[in-house]
């Protein structure tokens, strides 16, 4: 049994090193949707400028929910987004993050919460 588990244990790393390798090899197919990882800055902070406001669409707000209360997004109500995960808050959703959460966003934890103008469209 001493010379059985060492000689188990090299056929699983070398089963798994060759699967590795061999997806390593395949061409990506230019279809696929990838998507760009998003740079955080140096210290892995948020990377959304300070002022910046979001522009968002009357149309692609329909149907969308508060991302802390569920509630349905009003756009006539001052709205947040977050920069990272681009969930939408009422101003008094942000409130209770910042009492509760540290400021950080309900969904990824981000602390880029910016403001939304919504235009018609």
């Amino acid at each position: 049994m001493g010379r059985i588990l060492p000689f188990l244990v090299f056929l699983a790393l070398a089963f798994f090193f060759a699967s590795f390798f061999a997806r390593m090899g395949r061409p990506r197919d230019p279809r696929t949707y990838r998507p760009r990882q998003r740079w955080n800055g140096p210290f892995g902070g948020d990377a959304t400028p300070a002022g910046t406001v979001h522009v968002v669409k009357r149309s692609e707000v329909a149907g969308v929910r508060d991302a802390y209360s569920s509630a349905p997004i009003d756009p006539a109500k001052p709205l947040l987004r977050c920069g990272k995960c681009l969930s939408l808050y009422h101003s008094e959703s942000v409130a209770a993050l910042d009492r509760e959460n540290g400021g950080r966003c309900a969904t990824c934890g981000g602390t880029d919460l910016a403001a939304v103008h919504v235009v018609d469209g």
